[in-house]
């Protein structure tokens, strides 16, 4: 056990498997509700966690709802309140599609910031199929647009955001998006790269991956071979727009990444070390905790602390299979660091060369 080691900095709260969703981009839907609703963790199981983060943690810390969809869970709003009589700050995201009836609450709540999924804005058929339900630009359209203009009425804290999966359909839809975030002055939005749906099955069915052996499925590299030159030219300009003020939460050094895995995914393990068993904490809907969501649990928090979980045998040897880690989610939002220190900065260059070289057409 290392006790030098320092606390996590990314902790989520994977209240729910259940979705309402059928997205492409993950495989949780395919569960049965009623399969794992009792299995998950209670309300006061939960504010025993909180009650346990913060005396190790301190106040002040941020952690996020996530899942599945989070406001499935009917106790959501009084986990956030408990969380917030104890300091500690509550985010959430959401797919928009069930929360019509819970503006109000989600204002006049402690969430402090909210990220709704929106893939295209200018043509609602994109975001439709990639979420695999029709309607669902519709509603989370207006949940966007309404909670700003509640929030701005209430004058709530409430931050606003839209986070973006980046796939071959849509990479013309960044500019609009971020021109749309802009033009209705929501908070910002955040771009996130397309990753194997086999990656986010539900916990209640997930088995670790093989990471140290892992290979990218031919078809999802295909898609991104597919995109390069676009996807590499769109982000380009979201640099641009970054520079010029308009708020896109990727920092720069993650949207140089971005580019370089683009020209190739493989380039990215050689340029970028993953750190995640050092700064991510996720609990669950079951109560186990991975520092990794794609490696075994390292414990169950209904079996000992968020602390000694963090310190115990099994989280070191996370941190330790990290290092040859072969997968590519060191590019998700959760898990990239915003360091170019830590980048191989000679095979850094090399890569940018091979990018010019792409942009002009020289192979």
């Amino acid at each position: 056990m290392d006790n030098q080691l320092e606390k996590p900095q990314q902790i989520t709260f994977d209240i729910t498997d259940r979705c309402q969703m059928k997205c492409v981009t993950c495989n949780k839907w395919k569960i049965s509700a009623g399969d794992v609703i009792n299995k998950e963790l209670t309300t006061e199981e939960w504010k025993k966690v909180l009650v346990q983060l913060r005396d190790w943690l301190g106040e002040g810390f941020w952690f996020c709802f996530s899942g599945g969809e989070p406001f499935l869970r009917k106790d959501i709003f009084e986990l956030a309140d408990y969380a917030d009589s104890l300091g500690i700050k509550v985010a959430s995201m959401s797919n928009a599609f069930s929360i019509q009836n819970l503006y109000e609450k989600i204002v006049d709540s402690p969430i402090q910031s909210l990220n709704i999924s929106l893939n295209a804005i200018s043509n609602p058929l994109i975001h439709d199929t990639s979420r695999g339900r029709e309607g669902s630009y519709e509603k989370a359209l207006d949940s966007i647009l309404t909670l700003k203009k509640l929030r701005d009425e209430k004058k709530s804290k409430l931050g606003i955001n839209i986070a973006t999966i980046l796939f071959p359909e849509n990479i013309e839809e960044s500019i609009p998006l971020v021109e749309f975030v802009t033009r209705n002055k929501i908070n910002g939005i955040m771009f996130q790269l397309l990753d194997d749906a086999e990656s986010f099955q539900a916990y209640s069915v997930r088995s670790s991956s093989q990471t140290s052996t892992y290979v990218m499925p031919k078809e999802l590299r295909l898609k991104y071979k597919s995109m390069a030159k676009r996807a590499i030219e769109v982000i380009n300009r979201l640099i641009e727009m970054k520079q010029a003020g308009h708020s896109i939460y990727n920092s720069f050094e993650q949207l140089e990444a971005m580019k370089i895995f683009f020209n190739n995914p493989d380039d990215i393990l050689r340029t970028i070390n993953c750190d995640v068993g050092s700064t991510n904490y996720a609990i669950d809907p079951y109560g186990d905790v991975r520092l990794c969501f794609n490696m075994d649990p390292v414990g169950n928090i209904k079996e000992n602390t968020p602390e000694e979980i963090w310190l115990n045998q099994k989280s070191a040897e996370c941190r330790q299979l990290t290092k040859s880690c072969k997968m590519y989610c060191r590019m998700l939002n959760c898990n990239f660091k915003h360091n170019f220190a830590n980048f191989n900065k000679s095979f850094l260059q090399r890569c940018k060369n091979k990018i010019g070289k792409i942009l002009c057409g020289i192979k």
